[in-house]
């Protein structure tokens, strides 16, 4: 495996930690889920890097790199849904996208292509992993408030904001995959 691959196997090894610091009740749990989360964005970016600039791009990069993101980024959704924020439908559109691509990626491995992330893939990822980072950011800022969620009510609103604007640009990009891959999804 190579180092770009080990990268995105350490994302993957990253969420277990969020998710843990995000729920469990700690002095400075907002700070240390937010490093977590800033690591693990940064290691998003390191292995793509590495991976064009070796030449180590491999179909398990094009596959687990994107699927590392989508996880790391559900699970802090998770967390903002379970904190009581009001973005599940927001976060329903970005599923039904993801698993739409997921879907045309699957048809294309079965007919032995491989579709990579494309630009607006990538603008929907990056936006995602910010708005997200941004969030947890406000959280590490706003703790040691009794309720934060109550406590800053602008925080809410620039969630609520954030995710639509995410959601947005999701499906859009959904649409493009959905138009490019057209060819498998109508042979079928």
């Amino acid at each position: 495996m190579n180092l770009p691959n080990k990268i995105t196997v350490f994302r993957f090894c990253c969420i277990p930690f969020l998710m843990a610091f995000s729920l469990i009740d700690f002095k400075y749990h907002w700070v240390a889920a937010l490093l977590v989360y800033f690591v693990a964005c940064m290691s998003d970016k390191a292995d793509g890097i590495i991976a064009r600039k070796k030449g180590l791009v491999t179909d398990f990069g094009k596959v687990m790199d994107p699927l590392s993101d989508k996880t790391l980024v559900f699970a802090a959704y998770l967390v903002f849904i379970n904190m009581g924020w009001h973005t599940e439908l927001c976060i329903l559109l970005m599923l039904a996208r993801e698993f739409l691509v997921a879907g045309i990626r699957m048809l294309a491995a079965a007919n032995g292509e491989v579709i990579a992330a494309n630009g607006f893939g990538k603008c929907k990822t990056f936006l995602q992993m910010s708005t997200t980072g941004m969030t947890y950011l406000l959280l590490a800022i706003g703790e040691g408030s009794a309720d934060i969620t109550t406590s800053t009510p602008w925080l809410n609103v620039y969630c609520a904001i954030a995710f639509w604007i995410v959601s947005v640009v999701a499906v859009l990009s959904g649409l493009i995959y959905a138009k490019d891959g057209w060819h498998l999804i109508k042979t079928k």
